[in-house]
């Protein structure tokens, strides 16, 4: 008997990763696809591995009422969003795909998942001593949505802390329009095909867009040369490297006699599950 509930229970314990493994990878491309949260421009494998924890999180918040891990991996993302410049309007849609892709894609209930909206709204105003955001302590995350939809201007007015968040976020989007590009410094291989004298080196980027990238070299590029790009670049066991068309769109000479090198991708980089 003791047998069987032990097999029951690897059964049971084997289809919840498969479950967790088919929310990580459908979200992960909902995050990817995301063209205004920053979090789309992490790697494919990093935006499975936010996916997943954050399902195994709420599974112990909803099934064991054991919050702890939620409210870690709030912080968690926090921290990683403060450090590369993302804002909170970015975290806060990453939570909504999150919670969108668990209804659609796992089938879970809506109304049971209230209780899990609370936790995850009080971590989020548990973390404003931790970063710079404008956290309101009526933010409801899930209410936020209703931007995205196309809230009417009427509605609006009555509602201060969405109105508060959207202009942040028109503010936000005039800047990024403004910068382009935001500080995310992940390895790459550049690779130019167009010289007489091919150049291949690995390096960071400085910052990055959906539409390019920046980084510093010592090496010499001509301004409008074709690159082919490896994006990002990984070198662990198992590792699989996709390599895009691009080219030199802008040169910088700094002040130590190295370039900065503005690149330019030649192709769409909405999949980027490589």
């Amino acid at each position: 008997m003791l047998l069987q509930k032990t097999e029951v229970t690897k059964q049971q314990a084997r289809q919840q990763r498969q479950r967790c493994a088919r929310f990580a990878a459908g979200t992960a491309n909902a995050i990817g696809a995301a063209d205004e949260c920053l979090f789309s421009l992490l790697p494919y494998a990093e935006r499975v591995r936010q996916a997943a924890s954050w399902y195994e999180a709420c599974t112990q918040a909803m099934l064991r009422c054991n919050f702890a891990p939620l409210d870690e991996w709030i912080r968690r993302q926090a921290c990683l969003a403060a450090e590369e410049h993302f804002e909170l309007e970015d975290l806060l849609q990453l939570l909504r795909i999150c919670r969108s892709s668990a209804i659609e894609i796992d089938g879970w209930d809506e109304d049971v998942f209230s209780a899990v909206d609370e936790v995850i709204n009080e971590g989020l105003r548990a973390i404003r001593e931790k970063v710079s955001w404008n956290i309101p302590d009526q933010l409801n995350y899930v209410k936020e949505a209703q931007r995205d939809l196309g809230m009417r201007p009427e509605l609006i007015e009555f509602d201060p802390v969405a109105s508060e968040l959207i202009r942040n976020c028109e503010r936000r989007n005039g800047e990024r329009r403004e910068t382009g590009r935001n500080r995310l410094a992940l390895p790459i291989r550049v690779r130019c095909t167009s010289q007489k004298k091919q150049s291949d080196e690995i390096t960071l980027t400085q910052n990055v867009s959906l539409s390019g990238f920046y980084f510093r070299t010592e090496k010499n590029y001509t301004l409008g040369s074709h690159l082919k790009v490896i994006y990002p670049y990984w070198t662990g066991p198992g590792s699989i490297n996709r390599e895009y068309p691009a080219r030199v769109a802008r040169l910088d000479p700094l002040p130590d006699r190295s370039w900065g090198v503005a690149v330019e991708f030649l192709q769409n980089l909405r999949d980027k599950t490589a």
